[in-house]
């Protein structure tokens, strides 16, 4: 369950690794917070979520991030946005660490209104007894 609070993103970094680095934040119920950490010269592959919404914030670093084709600059401050199902991928561009968060939403679809019911029943019965 996700809990209010703050987070330091940085003390979950490890800079004496030369492995790209995914450190979950928090996870909600449709909403999850990674921090990703790309070495120099390190990429992640085309790939594509079908049903999760993804926005790229960039700490710290330079890199470059294809989406749907396209060449977006990662520089620190750059927000980039990639909805469910479009392909993307990844590249330190630079001689530094690479820093993202990484925050995703599930795409929710009508058939899901049964999982979503049944977990709002939970909850509130969980408030009530428990």
């Amino acid at each position: 369950m996700l809990q209010s609070g703050q987070l330091n993103i940085y003390s979950f970094r490890n800079t004496h690794t030369r492995d790209v680095q995914l450190v979950r934040l928090f996870e909600g119920e449709e909403l999850h917070a990674y921090l990703l950490v790309v070495p120099p010269g390190a990429e992640i592959s085309r790939h594509a979520h079908e049903n999760k919404h993804e926005i790229f914030d960039v700490l710290e670093g330079e890199g470059a991030l294809e989406v749907d084709g396209r060449r977006i600059d990662g520089t620190p401050g750059r927000c980039i946005f990639v909805p469910a199902g479009t392909a993307h991928s990844l590249r330190n561009t630079s001689s530094a660490p690479w820093t993202l968060r990484i925050t995703c939403q599930d795409r929710v679809y009508p058939r899901h209104i049964g999982k979503l019911v049944d977990r709002a029943l939970r909850k509130r019965l969980a408030r009530i007894f428990g």
